[in-house]
């Protein structure tokens, strides 16, 4: 939990301590003790305030954690580019996650939203949008030439469509990744 400013900090005291309150059957407002028969005062209610109390203070002493910082860019030189695992068919993200792989821990890695935005400004995929208004992207003429295949998947939220990238398509994109 990042605290950007004093006022955060604040609401953070005050919910620990009107939490704490709570868990201890005290009403926080007026202070008054609640009585048994609250819902506060159940041993199970009870317990899980003080928890969320407990987990609230530690997550306040911990200082904001800072970006990484790294020393360079991305780029991948083409001897970094032959260590890259190639799959017979695969994933963007999974793709890109075998490259970052090769690349030294200080470089920024490669995100695989811009391979994406990069296949789309070539000509290799295609932002479309079904009925309901949400977009995703699907391969062209060009980028099922290349190896791009597409299939549409049920998921934990509906239908998606499932983009894979053959051995070919992989290879295209190392060639080309200096022009992301």
């Amino acid at each position: 939990m990042l605290m950007n400013s004093t006022m955060d900090q604040n609401k953070v005291t005050v919910a620990i301590d009107w939490i704490t309150k709570l868990a201890n059957g005290i009403n926080p407002i007026d202070g008054s003790i609640l009585p048994n028969s609250d819902i506060v005062n159940n041993v199970h209610i009870s317990r899980c305030l003080f928890f969320v109390s407990n987990l609230l203070e530690e997550m306040g002493k911990k200082k904001p954690s800072q970006q990484k910082q790294y020393e360079s860019e991305f780029q991948l030189t083409p001897e970094a580019a032959s260590k890259v695992y190639i799959a017979e068919r695969t994933g963007i993200a999974l793709f890109v996650k075998e490259i970052n792989k090769v690349i030294p821990e200080n470089m920024k890695p490669l995100a695989a939203s811009k391979v994406t935005q990069w296949l789309v400004s070539a000509g290799y995929l295609e932002e479309q949008e079904r009925s309901d208004g949400h977009k995703y992207k699907a391969p062209t003429e060009l980028g099922t030439s290349l190896g791009i295949t597409s299939a549409w998947r049920d998921g934990s939220q509906g239908q998606y469509l499932a983009i894979s990238y053959d051995s070919n398509a992989q290879h295209f994109i190392l060639e080309n990744l200096f022009k992301l």
